[in-house]
């Protein structure tokens, strides 16, 4: 076997798996079970968010608060109109990165878990590169000029391309999922023409 047809159907799918699995089992950990600060200006949108039927929510502290990060996929949905939805949805997402990310590392249902994937960061680049940075109302020349938007955005379409990548090529010859299919549904050898 060549070496560039090695690396094509053998390392960059398992780099790949790597790369996202590692990213997003580290991102769901946070999400999941990470405290960070938030000003009082998110404490009192998360709380409005909470809110249930109208209700008036909670006055704010001048403070701020102290909350599970998953809080701040909920502030980034704000402007979905989810409602009493966005709850759930945070802690769907943040329970998905953590149980994708595991999975891809050991490789199991890579294709499926690499298409939901895709759908994260796509919302991930609508919401908070197009959105909340603005990337589309700038000049495409001095996009490099803002420096965190432009390494937000530049990271999430790499992941972007390595998970399209894994959903057409699956994770390499180091998946569990293969050990499964490959023993579990290995063909009869055929006898050949002279032996009895």
């Amino acid at each position: 076997m060549q070496i560039k047809t090695l690396a094509g159907t053998s390392m960059v799918p398992i780099l790949s798996r790597l790369v996202l699995g590692v990213t997003f089992l580290l991102n769901g950990w946070f999400f999941c079970f990470q405290t960070i600060e938030y000003s009082p200006e998110d404490t009192a949108r998360l709380q409005e968010m909470r809110s249930v039927d109208g209700q008036a929510a909670v006055a704010a502290d001048s403070e701020g608060s102290s909350e599970l990060a998953v809080n701040r996929l909920m502030l980034h949905m704000e402007g979905w109109k989810l409602e009493h939805w966005a709850q759930p949805a945070a802690w769907l997402i943040a329970i998905f990165q953590l149980v994708a990310g595991a999975s891809l590392i050991f490789g199991i249902f890579i294709r499926l878990l690499a298409l939901g994937i895709c759908l994260i960061i796509a919302a991930a680049i609508w919401s908070i590169s197009i959105k909340q940075n603005g990337m589309l109302d700038m000049n495409p020349l001095s996009w490099r000029l803002h420096s965190g938007a432009w390494y937000t955005l530049t990271s999430q379409l790499g992941l972007f391309v390595l998970a399209f990548g894994l959903v057409f090529t699956g994770g390499g010859p180091f998946c569990i999922e293969r050990l499964i299919w490959r023993s579990g549904g290995a063909a009869p050898k055929k006898k050949s023409a002279g032996a009895d």
